[in-house]
């Protein structure tokens, strides 16, 4: 597979991660709605560094990754000002993520996360609405 099908296919796995942290959300599954939220957040991201054909660390904080693309005049100047909060974004929820999928080995109860799942769910779709639009505008998509 290309890097192009394969960024396509990354984004739209985004998607329904995205489409599970909604329903999570509607679920009241606090900690499902930020778990969801960080793959949608993460694969997003890496989707557009695929697209590149950018190296990145194989892990879920691709944060450092991403922050050269400010730099790259061959992205549009919309996404290059938006790279800091994508950044910000990835580096927040790869932190929360552990949390969300582990903290009840820790004795973090759902509700711990109920007043920041709209949030990151906020977040996750912002990033993947960035994400997709550029492979759309560069690819075709």
């Amino acid at each position: 597979m290309s890097n192009i099908g394969l960024a396509r296919a990354g984004v739209e796995r985004a998607g329904r991660w995205l489409q599970g942290a909604s329903r999570a959300l509607q679920d009241a599954r606090w900690d499902d709605a930020v778990y969801s939220s960080q793959m949608a957040v993460e694969q997003s991201a890496k989707a557009v560094l695929i697209a590149l054909g950018i190296d990145f660390p194989k892990e879920h904080d691709v944060s450092i990754a991403y922050e050269d693309l400010a730099k790259r005049l061959d992205i549009p100047e919309w996404f290059r000002s938006k790279v800091p909060e994508i950044v910000k974004a990835i580096a927040e929820l790869a932190e929360m993520r552990g949390l969300a999928g582990y903290g009840f080995e820790q004795g973090i109860e759902v509700e711990y996360f109920k007043d920041y799942a709209p949030e990151a769910f906020k977040r996750a779709k912002e990033v993947h609405e960035a994400c997709s639009k550029l492979l759309g505008e560069a690819f075709k998509t």
